[in-house]
């Protein structure tokens, strides 16, 4: 019985810590701007979406290497 309760909890620290590593490193990059966007007009209601796409594009640039430090923040 003890075998199995640990055998058990090896099993279940080890699929939940692969889970994470994939959720993690899911190879995309990010949160597009449509999927962004509520949560910036939430966050800035004084703000136009041209205003808000700016903001989105200074901090998520269009992939120069100023843009991935900031990104690896």
């Amino acid at each position: 019985m003890r075998k199995m309760l640990l055998s058990g909890a090896i099993t279940l620290i080890l699929v939940l810590g692969i889970g994470n590593i994939v959720f993690a490193h899911d190879g995309g990059n990010g949160w597009s701007f449509t999927e962004m966007l509520p949560m910036m007009k939430e966050m800035h209601p004084s703000f136009n979406d041209e205003q808000l796409e700016q903001m989105y594009q200074d901090c998520h640039g269009n992939g120069d290497e100023n843009n991935k430090v900031m990104k690896n923040l």
